[in-house]
C-alpha cells in the first residue's frame, strides 16, 4: 500500500510541478509579450479555466497524499516532501497567488502598471511552487 501511495504522490506531484513550471517558463513569458489588456484577459481566462476537477485532484492530491505517506511511512525524506507539497505549493497558492488573481480580476482591464507588477510577483512565487514540487517529487523517488 505504501508503494502505491508513494507512486501516486510522485505522479500527482510531478504533474503539479509541471503545471507550475509550464506557467513560469512559457505561459507567463508569452503573456508578457501581449499588451496589458490582452494579457490580463488571457490570465483571467486561464485562472477561471484551471478551476476544474482534474486540476483540483492534482492540486489537493499532492499535499494530501504527501501527508498520508508521511503518516504511513515517516522518514526525513518523506516528511520533507510532504512539507514541500503543503507549504510552498498549497499555502503559497492560497496566501499569495490566489489573492493576486483576485486582485487582477478587480483591476482595470488594461492597467499596465498592475499587469507588470502581477507578472513579476506572480511568476516569482509560481516558480517557488514549481521548484518545491520538483524537490518533493525527487525526494520521494529517492
Amino acid at each position: 500500500m505504501i508503494t502505491t501511495v508513494q507512486t501516486l504522490v510522485i505522479v500527482v506531484g510531478g504533474l503539479l510541478g509541471g503545471v507550475y513550471f509550464a506557467f513560469s517558463t512559457s505561459v507567463m513569458p508569452g503573456l508578457r509579450r501581449l499588451p496589458a489588456a490582452q494579457g490580463i484577459a488571457a490570465m483571467r481566462a486561464a485562472n477561471a479555466a484551471i478551476l476544474n476537477p482534474a486540476f483540483m485532484l492534482v492540486f489537493f492530491g499532492a499535499p494530501l497524499g504527501g501527508i498520508a505517506l508521511a503518516i504511513l511511512a515517516p522518514s526525513p525524506l518523506v516528511i520533507t516532501a510532504a512539507v514541500l507539497h503543503v507549504v510552498p505549493s498549497l499555502l503559497l497558492t492560497m496566501l499569495v497567488n490566489v489573492p493576486m488573481n483576485n486582485a487582477l480580476d478587480a483591476a482595470d482591464a488594461d492597467d499596465e502598471q498592475v499587469w507588470n507588477h502581477y507578472l513579476t510577483k506572480w511568476t516569482l512565487w509560481n516558480t517557488v511552487r514549481a521548484v518545491a514540487c520538483a524537490a518533493a517529487t525527487l525526494l520521494l523517488v529517492i
